[in-house]
């Protein structure tokens, strides 16, 4: 029996991989795939368990690489049917969102087999494996900085598969990190230029739709809304009391909007957003206009839940009625910093993976968590966003529902100027959809956007205040001038806050939302169309406006703005960029470096070139001539002897030329005027010569 075992261990045993540098370079890539997973704070802890066993799996393997290990074998087979079996239990426990037991097995399976790497075929097999872990991190990061840990996996990787390939013998330790590095930049080329050429669709194709796992603790709904930047006091008006600006956070998730407030929102990244196409990620509604601020008149909310898992199929009310066309969006957001209860969705949303199993909706349309979106939090939602046909938009007016009527054609006492200013946008224009957009066209020419605008007076109408008096204000106050208009010319219409699409981020494939990117818009009702986004602010795209481009010219856009967003951002946070907190400072700072470094740097070019003569560039130039035609000077060669040993023709000018190199160079003669052009006209005829008389060297050819 024991002969039996020792002839199929004879016959099955592959000569064990005694090369350190092999084995270093293997496990330096598998730790860089282990960081590249552990940099997500889901399994931190997990992974650094897993680089310390692999560590040490890795000298176990190599002090018995020449011991069969049947015993280890089992074990570790034993252990992996141990692994699986907790896989599956987590994936029946959470069917949505499989990544993070694939995760979490990937890393005991990369554990496991690191104790049992004798030779070098199965070190390739540890080294395929950490691929696969490199693609697992690619697929769940959202942050540009996996490309730090690619650049030192490829480099690993190749010096791993350089060695495995070289002598096993002869070949040196420095010459494998050589062409191992060579070999890495040679893909990690190839991959950036594949990227770059590789066409990008509308968003990702979700198949299952990410969420976290469901929070079985919570089980009350909270209908007020929660902002931790502007915490509601139930014993005071927000209309009475002194405006105070947040900068960290925005006053349009709160239940008054206050038009008096003035400041500027920090960058502070708040979401990423994986989406089928881009669009304006809705928050709240708002109905009351009073002169200073909008208000929801009504504050029912109602609770919906389900009991297959995170699934959640909302019902809104009548004010919501299904649009007459509509495209398929399916939105799937990952919280970066806490922000209110407010579950942001493209409109019209009509199901909802959360994690804590029950929302609320309120009548407006806006959607409510039972608790604040806390850092971490994932989400998904599937919406049907309204595309109305052009022929549906230029139709004439319809009967309005009584109920979308009463609620949102209602004003206070206005101006008579703001009413007349209506009635004359509109005059003569058919279709409601189109009287909305004479107003929005108005309101693009004559105002200027800014986020410090002049303080709202006492007493004063803030739309009538913007219209008339300031013509410049933010976003609130151009939106708030649109709804004001467009119920003044009998159209219903509403104020939205939310955030815009973000920019996109070209290497993760997010759109990155910042505190920056809240805004305040428009939707208006047309009968037939249902309810229409507009958008009043200039500078701001409207999301149909940018799904009617070509898709790689949208993505381009978008791309090109989030790199440049980014370089501003870095340019902020150096001390000197920060002269006056904006963006245009920061420019201002970039555009003066680079002037300031292109005149330097031909500055120095021109002090560089007249350091070293006219004189000896034109015996450079000689040089490089003659070099063209396979006459190159030898080390061991004087100038007096290179001239002497080229063809007749182009002798005595290349000696006239030498003279006056080695007067300069070596007799330290200084140049003037005279020489200076001597050498250039002798330059010249040297050239006239060689192409005329097509000498060549007989050893160049």
């Amino acid at each position: 029996m024991s002969g039996l075992a020792q002839s199929i261990t004879r016959r099955f045993r592959r000569p064990a991989e005694d090369s350190l540098a092999v084995r270093a370079a293997v496990l330096l890539a598998v730790l860089v795939a282990v960081a590249a997973v552990g940099v997500q704070e889901e399994f931190t802890a997990q992974a650094v368990l897993a680089a310390f066993a692999i560590i040490v799996a890795h000298g176990v393997s190599y002090l018995r690489r020449r011991s069969p290990n049947w015993w280890m074998k089992l074990a570790i087979a034993g252990l992996i049917f141990a692994v699986a079996r907790d896989f599956f239990v987590a994936l029946v426990a959470n069917p949505y969102d499989p990544r993070i037991p694939l995760v979490r097995l990937f890393l005991w399976l990369q554990v496991l087999h690191s104790f049992d790497l004798p030779a070098r075929k199965d070190l390739k097999y540890s080294l395929a494996s950490a691929v696969v872990l490199m693609a697992v991190g690619a697929v769940y990061t959202r942050e540009t900085s996996f490309g730090l840990l690619l650049v030192p996996f490829t480099l690993a990787a190749g010096i791993a598969l350089v060695a495995m390939q070289a002598d096993r013998e002869h070949a040196s330790w420095w010459s494998l990190v050589r062409l191992g590095a060579r070999l890495s930049v040679a893909v990690l080329l190839c991959g950036a230029l594949a990227f770059m050429l590789v066409p990008r669709g509308q968003g990702l194709r979700l198949r299952g739709l990410p969420v976290s796992a469901r929070l079985l603790w919570v089980s009350r709904l909270h209908t007020r809304i929660m902002n931790p930047a502007y915490p509601e006091d139930p014993g005071t008006d927000p209309e009475q009391a002194p405006p105070v600006f947040n900068p960290q956070g925005y006053v349009g998730f709160s239940t008054y909007v206050d038009l008096r407030l003035r400041g500027v929102l920090d960058d502070t990244l708040v979401l990423r957003v994986r989406a089928t196409r881009p669009g304006y990620w809705r928050g709240l509604a708002f109905d009351s206009y009073g002169g200073r601020g909008w208000r929801m008149s009504d504050h029912a909310v109602e609770e919906f839940g389900s009991s297959e898992q995170s699934r959640i199929v909302p019902r809104l009310g009548p004010d919501e009625p299904w649009p007459a066309g509509s495209e398929q969006s399916i939105q799937t957001f990952y919280v970066e910093t806490e922000q209110p209860n407010v579950i942001f969705a493209a409109y019209r949303p009509f199901e909802v993976f959360f994690p804590t199993g029950t929302i609320g909706v309120d009548r407006y349309a806006g959607m409510r968590s039972p608790l604040r979106l806390e850092p971490g939090m994932v989400y998904s939602v599937v919406s049907r966003v309204p595309v109305p046909a052009a022929a549906l938009l230029a139709r004439g007016h319809g009967d309005i529902p009584p109920h979308i009527r009463a609620r949102y054609l209602q004003l206070p006492a206005i101006s008579p100027r703001v009413r007349h200013l209506a009635t004359d946008l509109t005059a003569g224009v058919e279709s409601p959809y189109q009287q909305a957009e004479a107003i929005r066209r108005y309101l693009q020419h004559g105002f200027t956007y800014t986020l410090q605008a002049p303080l709202l007076p006492d007493r004063a109408d803030a739309v009538d205040e913007f219209l008339f008096v300031t013509h410049q204000g933010s976003c609130e106050l151009f939106a708030s001038a649109l709804a004001v208009l467009l119920r003044a010319a009998g159209i219903p219409a509403r104020l939205v806050t939310g955030y815009t699409t973000g920019s996109y981020n070209v290497f993760t494939g997010y759109y990155d939302v910042r505190n920056s990117d809240a805004h305040a818009w428009v939707e208006m009702f047309q009968p037939g169309a249902g309810w229409i986004e507009m958008e009043a602010t200039p500078g701001f795209v409207p999301s149909s406006d940018t799904v009617g481009r070509p898709v790689g010219q949208w993505l381009a856009a978008d791309a090109a703005s989030w790199v440049l967003g980014m370089f501003v951002r870095v340019v902020q946070r150096l001390p000197l960029g920060r002269m006056g907190g904006g963006a245009g400072d920061a420019g201002v700072l970039v555009s003066a470096t680079l002037v300031v470094g292109i005149l330097g740097g031909l500055r120095l070019r021109r002090r560089l070139h007249g350091s070293r003569g006219i004189v000896e560039r034109g015996y450079a130039d000689m040089l490089h001539t003659l070099a063209r035609r396979g006459f190159r000077r030898h080390a061991a060669m004087t100038p007096s002897e290179f001239a002497a040993s080229l063809p007749v023709p182009v002798r005595p000018v290349a000696a006239r030329i030498t003279r006056l190199f080695e007067s300069f160079r070596y007799g330290h003669r200084p140049t003037d005027a005279g020489t200076d052009a001597a050498s250039r006209q002798a330059l010249r005829e040297l050239r006239d010569v060689v192409r005329r008389s097509r000498i060549e060297s007989r050893r160049s050819t």
